[in-house]
């Protein structure tokens, strides 16, 4: 088995990527933690999806929609959405109710393509595994966003899901849930139990590490510097059983008709920060390489940036600084490997800019742990 302290990168630095930024559970999501922005929601639909699915009782529900002022009302409607926090604190208490840590993770096997609507049946319709997901990840509902499911197809493909608002938690259950609908997607696309080479999770194990491993049917390994499914190369060029190019072209026009228009009020350093969110996970965030992303030199990036008020440093810092944060609460790695995850080569730097940015030593944060949560 790896390692805990070996956060491996196979086949993800430097290669290409498509994103669906999404709300982890499928909705619209909205701006970054750092840069001011709407509350994050999600689509009703899927939480209501996992009362039905974990058979929570009426009385049960309203206990739960209660402790975040929600009512049953809030769940219904095609539109219907609640915050994304709300969502990810009931998932977590309901896996505590129900003293079933995977809970998510077991669910999200149950889920089918009806959950995300054309998307999914356009995933399934696809003419190949790598087109299914490339289409999937290509289907951006919402240009801002706190979360993305990069696919990166490279000589070892990766499905990467990321968190970008460092203040939601917990969130073990919604990425657990996340990437078990994903391979959960791919396996009926296959029609057969593909398993991954491997899977990645940053936050800890909570469940038996055979149970995980009997999902997945792979090695499975937590702490680790992404949440990634690391695909075989010979099942993502697999044919697809039900391909029907005709579906596929009415529910993609579907899905481009849905689309909502680019929002004309985000900023240059909303994008970078959503960048940044990304980049420090897979090692690379240097300003020349957000520039590249985003089709520009670095001294226009840095202009355009000193105009917005805000300087790549200190938002590279800010972000550096959150992710640190995030893993000494949730985390036993050491003061070291949080620095080196969050891309400092040793804790003397990493420790005075968190100082400079916190105001508070890295230590410190360890011990401000919260009693219950992410880390149960």
């Amino acid at each position: 088995m790896l390692d805990i302290f070996e956060h491996r990168k196979t086949g993800i630095d430097g290669s290409a990527s498509v994103e669906l930024r999404w709300n982890g559970a499928w909705g619209l999501k909205h701006t970054p933690s750092l840069i001011p922005h709407a509350r994050p929601v999600i689509h009703g639909r899927v939480l209501t999806a996992i009362f039905d699915a974990a058979g929570v009782s009426p009385v049960l529900r309203t206990q739960m929609l209660d402790t975040e002022e929600l009512r049953h009302n809030d769940l219904l409607g095609a539109d219907a959405s609640i915050p994304l926090g709300s969502y990810m604190r009931m998932f977590e208490r309901l896996a505590q109710i129900l003293e079933q840590p995977t809970l998510g993770l077991d669910l999200s096997l149950r889920m089918g393509p009806e959950l995300i609507g054309a998307l999914g049946y356009a995933f399934m319709h696809s003419a190949t595994l790598d087109q299914a997901i490339e289409a999937f990840a290509s289907s951006v509902f919402s240009i801002q966003g706190v979360t993305t499911l990069s696919y990166e197809r490279a000589a070892v493909p990766v499905v990467r899901y990321s968190i970008f608002d460092d203040r939601l938690h917990p969130r073990r259950q919604d990425v657990e849930f996340s990437l078990g609908y994903v391979h959960a997607l791919i396996r009926r696309f296959l029609g057969h139990d593909q398993a991954p080479r491997e899977v990645h999770f940053q936050h800890p194990r909570a469940g038996p590490r055979l149970h995980y491993e009997a999902v997945f049917g792979c090695p499975v390994y937590f702490e680790q510097s992404s949440n990634a499914l690391v695909l075989d190369p010979g099942a993502v060029a697999s044919r697809g059983r039900m391909h029907d190019p005709h579906l596929v072209s009415i529910l993609q026009n579907a899905l481009e008709r849905g689309r909502p228009e680019l929002d004309q009020g985000d900023t240059i350093a909303g994008a970078v920060d959503r960048l940044l969110a990304e980049l420090i996970e897979t090692g690379d965030a240097s300003c020349r390489r957000v520039a590249a992303s985003l089709g520009m030199s670095e001294a226009t990036l840095r202009r355009k940036l000193k105009r917005e008020g805000v300087s790549f440093r200190a938002m590279l810092r800010q972000r550096r600084c959150a992710l640190a944060t995030r893993y000494l609460r949730e985390t036993d790695l050491s003061i070291l490997q949080v620095a080196q995850l969050a891309g400092y080569a040793e804790t003397a730097s990493f420790t005075r800019a968190y100082i400079e940015e916190t105001g508070v030593m890295p230590s410190m944060a360890r011990r401000q742990r919260p009693v219950s949560g992410d880390n149960q």
